[in-house]
């Protein structure tokens, strides 16, 4: 059984919270540290897709409205959509 605060952190939608926030920590680094050997254009949409799932997560936990979840699962979508196609079509 888990401990009542994991519960707690779980169930109100705080680990999605973390989590966005250790995205912004990891673009904030990739931008800062790696710029020159990660293509950050691609990054970004990786990490959007992600965030944008995250989003849907945290509002789906805290109690949000349908239309917003489903509004956060569309902007994921839609990163995911040009994170594939980027990849698919960039030029080498």
């Amino acid at each position: 059984m888990w401990p009542d605060w994991v519960l707690a952190f779980v169930a109100d939608g705080r680990i999605a919270l973390l989590a966005l926030a250790v995205i912004a920590l990891e673009a904030v680094l990739v931008a800062a540290f790696l710029r020159r050997r990660a293509p950050i254009r691609q990054l970004i949409l990786t990490m959007a897709s992600g965030a944008a799932l995250l989003a849907a997560l945290y509002a789906a936990l805290s109690g949000a409205s349908a239309g917003m979840i489903a509004a956060w699962l569309v902007a994921a979508l839609f990163a995911h959509a040009a994170d594939m196609f980027t990849r698919l079509f960039r030029r080498p």
